[in-house]
């Protein structure tokens, strides 16, 4: 069938221009940790991070700054770099990490998610049961910050069954807002870093039995 698809497209569109369409879709589904990178950030480099803690979207860039090192201070902290608030995929990962809140808080360990732009989150903040930060400098997206272009998002096999699974528990979402850079998930533990997952495409979420297992070591 697929076959069929590729001599019909291509006596349409030509088979050079088949081959070319051929090579970007392979290309755009190689692991992306070949294509832009995957390099987590060091707890020392986050604590350097300028936050501001978003009540409204509208008081997001006059409330005061908190640097993330006195966040870490505080406690333990389980961390959501957000890729983009108004997102379905980002909006079921944030629910789904929200299912740990209670052991979580047995642990004492603190839930927050940090953002590089807060158009969305009013509409985000209902599937999270933690804080929301923005994150002006986009700190927790770096050093190394990993830009997924849009056509290699939308030639991404991964991409429809992430869609598809948000769908399926309900979540919805827009297409407003930057989605390109990909964002992750941190345990910070002090000045350790015992579990991180960097978001490989639209819709990669950290696994939620990975996280707990990880918060289960932690006394």
């Amino acid at each position: 069938m697929i076959d069929f698809l590729f001599s019909m497209i291509g006596k349409f569109l030509g088979y050079g221009a088949v081959s070319a369409l051929s090579g970007a879709i392979l290309y755009a589904n190689l692991p992306t940790r070949l294509t832009i990178g995957a390099v987590a950030p060091t707890v020392s480099y986050l604590a350097g991070s300028k936050l501001k803690l978003i009540q409204q979207e509208k008081d997001a860039l006059t409330v005061p700054v908190i640097e993330a090192s006195e966040l870490f201070k505080k406690s333990p902290a389980l961390v959501m770099a957000v890729r983009r608030p108004g997102c379905m995929l980002c909006r079921r990962e944030a629910a789904d990490l929200s299912t740990l809140k209670e052991e979580l808080d047995k642990k004492g360990i603190q839930l927050f998610a940090v953002v590089h732009e807060f158009k969305g989150v009013n509409e985000f903040k209902p599937f999270f049961k933690g804080d929301v930060y923005f994150d002006e400098e986009k700190r927790f997206y770096g050093p190394n910050q990993r830009w997924l272009p849009v056509w290699m998002g939308f030639l991404r096999f991964d991409t429809y069954k992430n869609i598809y699974r948000a769908k399926k528990q309900g979540v919805e979402g827009n297409m407003e807002g930057e989605g390109r850079l990909l964002g992750g998930v941190y345990f910070i533990n002090g000045d350790e870093m015992p579990y991180a997952h960097l978001e490989k495409s639209w819709g990669d979420a950290a696994d939620v039995a990975e996280v707990l297992a990880a918060i289960k070591k932690f006394n």
